[in-house]
């Protein structure tokens, strides 16, 4: 017995168009899938740009920082956590210092590093600090005088004074 299947004409036509639309739909996913990752790709670089990112350094942005530091800034440390606190507020100022007084400044934290690690019953300890005090006292004039003249706030009482012209 011979079972013979009638075969039309078009099916191969048929076949061809089928395979057409799957190539033309795995195509698409392609593209999709490339698209994807060209998207996945910019994200990744724009939040490692924005995580690289830092506050701008200019004259605004200190003066900003510097008058919400202020109203402590000006209190002389007593306490070991005074001295701590005083190195927070300066090491927040120094993200933002701008290059006119980073370097002055830079020393200023210093200084204030080296205070909070003294220890009161070690004379060499102390004298370092002495030292440093008078070692970064130029600086110290500096940065008041730009910071008085700039920002119109007196860090070495952290009063607001009125900008000179």
């Amino acid at each position: 017995m011979i079972f013979r299947t009638t075969v039309r004409s078009n099916s191969f036509d048929e076949c061809v168009h089928s395979y057409e639309k799957l190539a033309a739909q795995f195509e698409i996913k392609k593209s999709v899938k490339k698209s994807v990752k060209t998207f996945t790709l910019f994200c990744c670089l724009v939040l490692l740009v924005v995580a690289c990112s830092e506050t701008p350094r200019t004259a605004t942005n200190f003066c900003r920082q510097l008058a919400i530091e202020a109203p402590l800034i000006g209190d002389p440390p007593v306490t070991a956590a005074d001295v701590a606190a005083m190195l927070a507020r300066y090491e927040r100022l120094s993200k933002t210092a701008p290059l006119v007084i980073e370097d002055e400044w830079k020393s200023l934290t210093e200084l204030l590093a080296v205070a909070s690690r003294v220890k009161s019953n070690d004379p060499e300890s102390v004298q370092a600090v002495i030292e440093m005090a008078y070692s970064t006292e130029k600086d110290s004039a500096t940065v008041a005088k730009w910071t008085r003249e700039t920002c119109g706030i007196d860090i070495s009482n952290g009063l607001k004074v009125a900008p000179s012209s």
